[in-house]
């Protein structure tokens, strides 16, 4: 935190940005221009390549913020970049939702968890925006009380970290519909994938997220990228024998 607080404090409204974009800056990435997804509600490639351009837009939610996090922002910077993120995190929505309706339990299930995170995510977003709108309009050039604003950020804070707790499950999930049992061994050593499909899935997962996640799970990483990194663990596991390996 760039200043000590105390108590009866008031803060500036650039005090009051940097405040405001804490809780929803993470890691610096590309915007991505939104595209329909192709729903097949029943297969597993479909579904994780599916998932996986959903997890790319919630990717870019986050650059929105980081990008114009520096010490030329204006407020202006700062509301545009609360908002593209809220209509990335709105398309991530939209790749997943359809497939909540699969008839593949894990599918479903696992649909259903990632929407609700990034529906809740595009939710926060505007709430950010509100609480910032609100700032700049009650500060009239004279600050606002640090008790008001930090209590508020607070509350936003914690509900950010508590959705992105949601969508590790919903990426373990997606990976039960990918691992399958071998009719030779009745071991879960198989997977619901050709080669190809398996290949184009961890290439889509690499390019996207880098290649930290073929080291699989780490202390310190973001929820999002620990996310892709599960689903590259379990997918890339040259254990599990592909449908047209065995």
């Amino acid at each position: 935190m760039p200043f000590t607080l105390r108590p009866y404090r008031r803060f500036t409204v650039q005090s009051l940005v940097t405040i405001a974009i804490l809780c929803v800056v993470h890691t610096p990435v590309h915007a991505e221009l939104h595209m329909p997804p192709v729903v097949q509600k029943d297969s597993p490639y479909q579904y994780i390549l599916t998932l996986v351009d959903a997890m790319s837009y919630a990717k870019s939610a986050l650059a929105h913020m980081t990008k114009n996090m520096n010490s030329q922002s204006n407020e202006y910077d700062l509301l545009q970049g609360l908002k593209l993120g809220k209509a990335d995190f709105e398309c991530a929505a939209s790749q997943v939702s359809p497939y909540a309706a699969s008839s593949t339990e894990t599918i479903q299930i696992s649909a259903r968890g990632a929407d609700l995170v990034f529906a809740r995510f595009a939710d926060l977003r505007e709430k950010s925006v509100s609480q910032y709108t609100a700032i700049l309009n009650s500060t009239d050039g004279r600050g606002i009380e640090q008790g008001t604003v930090l209590e508020k950020q607070a509350e936003l804070g914690a509900a950010y970290d508590e959705t992105w707790k949601l969508l590790a499950p919903a990426a373990a999930e997606a990976t039960y519909s990918v691992v399958e049992e071998d009719p030779t061994t009745g071991r879960m050593s198989g997977l619901a994938l050709t080669a190809k499909q398996r290949d184009d899935i961890l290439q889509t997962l690499r390019s996207t997220f880098g290649e930290e996640i073929t080291r699989g799970i780490k202390a310190g990483q973001i929820s999002l990228v620990a996310a892709a990194a599960d689903l590259y663990e379990v997918i890339g596991n040259q254990s599990r024998k592909t449908r047209d390996s065995k």
